[in-house]
């Protein structure tokens, strides 16, 4: 084995270990759970009252057995489907968890270092280049924590990068055409943002390489792209055609009239441009763009040959950011260019007297800001806690009694995952705060409800069941109920007073909580309670 064989290995078995690590106990943050509740049942639903999708616009006309439209299966409202089916295999395969949520991520992630230690080496044609870039990306905070994450960007990332290789590959051999057409399809198949490479393409070839307009296998990738991508089309002529607009992106895009609050979406209306200067430190150390400001001067100056398709890239995911916004989410397509250009800089100095020192510093500069950020930025809202405490209670078994939704569609959900789990509890449900977000809940809460058959419902449903049942209506029943405290997660509205209700009523009865879960680490703020009862 050569010597640079050997530091490939260990650099990708570094990425592995920095990824892999403590996976599943990381907290639930951003979108993750929009993702991973959809992708474990191939459900389009995310039971919000503001962004509503096909499956309750049918449900109306819907009677016992009624079967939804083949179509919507192709995507998903508000994203092309190609993550959630790969989250799907993975569920399919090892069970729901958040482990398991965020395996691919971290796969493609692992994936990503290898392909940047390929693209390196093509675009300097240096091996050192390449174990640079992919030094540089093992250790990145940015890629790392998106590599955590149950979120696109790790997969997206990874096939940009595989498109940008054959993209490079089809520069120098016609015969990787229908490789970069796949790859390009797969891209937009994962996440619409990846339009972006067309111009940045079309760019470097008008430039450099014009002769290959004339050549039939840059149209047959396209076509190839496009036929990759035909079942996020199909599904869009279909929900025109049914609803009048394109699904959640493209109308937002087109500012159709929708039933979403489109105006309220995007990056652009929550992080706006302007708010650039805050969001890039949030996922840069201040070493870690420091050496790449500096590595973008060097690369003007001396190597914009060599990443002139680097720099296009760059140019035009600037222009893309102020059009999309700067939300965390946009702002890491930053990743890629910034780690060539850290590479372009370390390669100049290597050729300078003292490169050892110089290099070293720099090094140790990017790492020690990395490791900063590794210590201080990990959120603890005590979601993933809770999380734990359910799995021991419920144990991956169910009461015989199942949940009843009135969308027969999503009665269907319940009763065809009711199937996989034995019916050893006894009747058991789960009360929770109003006030928990979104995010918290659907994982939570919904995800036991849909996929794993235990009755669950919130504080104000709960209290209006009392007032018009009494009691009685929770006879025999084993219940869980969940109050949030100040690190929870909590949503932006103002709150209701439906859990503090509860609580008082069990504080009346002399009831305590059974478990009191903090956050925030060694601060122990109180992030939850929950309260085992019952009711006679």
């Amino acid at each position: 084995m050569t010597k640079n064989r050997t530091i490939i290995i260990a650099i990708v078995a570094l990425a592995g270990i920095l990824r892999l690590w403590g996976l599943g106990s990381a907290e639930l943050v951003f979108d993750e759970s929009f993702y991973s509740f959809r992708s474990i049942g191939w459900l389009d639903y995310l039971e919000s009252p503001y962004q509503t999708t096909p499956i309750q616009w049918f449900a109306p006309s819907a009677v016992e057995g009624s079967i939804l439209p083949k179509w919507l299966n192709l995507s998903f409202h508000d994203h092309p489907p190609l993550f959630f089916l790969v989250q799907k295999i993975f569920f399919n395969l090892f069970g729901n968890s958040l482990f398991v949520s965020r395996l691919p991520s971290a796969i493609f992630g692992i994936g990503f270092v290898y392909l940047i230690y390929l693209i390196g080496k093509k675009l300097f044609k240096k091996e050192e280049a390449g174990l640079i870039s992919a030094f540089i990306s093992a250790i990145s905070f940015a890629h790392v924590s998106l590599s955590r994450m149950a979120m696109m960007e790790s997969v997206l990332f990874f096939f940009i990068l595989l498109n940008i290789y054959y993209f490079l590959s089809f520069l120098n051999n016609k015969k990787y055409w229908w490789h970069f057409g796949l790859t390009f399809g797969l891209a937009m198949l994962t996440k619409y943002i990846a339009i972006f490479l067309i111009p940045t393409y079309l760019v470097y070839l008008l430039i450099f390489r014009r002769d290959l307009f004339k050549n039939s296998k840059i149209y047959l990738a396209l076509v190839l792209a496009i036929i990759i991508f035909s079942p996020v089309i199909v599904y869009n002529i279909y929900s025109y055609k049914t609803f009048g607009h394109f699904d959640l992106q493209l109308a937002y895009v087109l500012k159709q009239k929708t039933p979403w609050p489109v105006s309220a979406f995007g990056g652009k209306t929550q992080d706006p441009f302007s708010k650039i200067g805050e969001n890039v430190p949030a996922i840069f150390s201040t070493p870690f763009l420091t050496m790449v400001l500096i590595g973008l001067i060097l690369v003007i100056l001396k190597y914009k040959k060599e990443l002139a398709l680097i720099l296009i890239y760059f140019v035009f995911i600037i222009l893309l950011l102020m059009q999309t916004g700067s939300a965390i989410r946009f702002v890491s397509l930053l990743i890629i260019p910034t780690i060539f250009f850290i590479t372009a800089l370390i390669l100049f100095l290597w050729q300078k007297p003292y490169k050892f020192l110089s290099i070293g510093i720099i090094l140790f500069s990017i790492i020690i800001g990395e490791l900063y950020n590794y210590v201080f930025l990990r959120p603890d809202y005590g979601v993933v806690k809770l999380d734990k405490y359910f799995d021991s209670v419920f144990n991956d078994n169910r009461p015989t009694s199942l949940p009843v939704h009135p969308n027969p569609y999503l009665n269907a959900v319940i009763q065809k995952y009711a199937e996989k789990y034995p019916t050893t509890l006894a009747p058991t449900g789960i009360i929770y705060d109003d006030n928990i977000a979104l995010q918290s809940s659907l994982w939570l809460f919904s995800r036991r409800q849909y996929y794993h058959g235990i009755p669950v419902m919130t504080a104000s449903n709960f209290e209006n069941i009392i007032q018009k049942n009494g009691i009685s209506a929770f006879k025999d029943f084993t219940l869980y109920f969940v109050k949030a405290e100040e690190a929870a997660p909590l949503k932006q509205t103002t709150p209701t007073e439906y859990a503090k209700n509860v609580e008082l009523l069990l504080q009346k009865n002399n009831q305590k909580p059974a478990i009191e879960i903090t956050g925030y680490g060694a601060n122990n703020i109180p992030a939850f309670k929950v309260y085992k009862f019952s009711l006679k």
